[in-house]
């Protein structure tokens, strides 16, 4: 079971504010690929962070980061399938192993977290 440190919409906001600066950076260096793995994959593991999900967060990662280090230093013909597997076998291996929809409760305890989160603001 994982514990989020804030809420679904707001690590939303941060993850998506994260992948527009991130664009922003990359189309001022126009430097697009690889970059844009980066750009994709350091909001997505942050938001997985914030939800409390450090496994795949780790997992997203190795992923991203792997094929921006795998085509920036020209060996992505090796590396490239493992990451793209590893990926694809942890996915699968989460979903059956884990194999449960959110339940009623976690939803009801994620929206009482926004309200307190809104409260707190105000």
């Amino acid at each position: 079971m994982y514990h989020p440190l804030v809420s679904r919409r707001r690590a939303k906001v941060f993850s998506v504010a994260l992948f527009l600066i991130g664009l922003a950076i990359i189309s001022y260096l126009h430097t697009w690929w690889p970059a844009i793995m980066l750009v994709i994959g350091l909001p997505l593991a942050f938001r997985q962070y914030l939800l409390g999900r450090f496994y795949d967060m780790v997992i997203t990662l190795f992923v991203f980061v792997g094929v921006f280090i795998t085509v920036q230093f020209d060996i992505w013909e090796v590396l490239l399938p493992v990451l793209f597997a590893t990926g694809g076998i942890y996915l699968l291996f989460r979903e059956f192993m884990e194999g449960k929809e959110e339940t009623l409760a976690e939803e009801e305890e994620d929206l009482n977290h926004e309200l307190e989160e809104d409260d707190e603001e105000k």
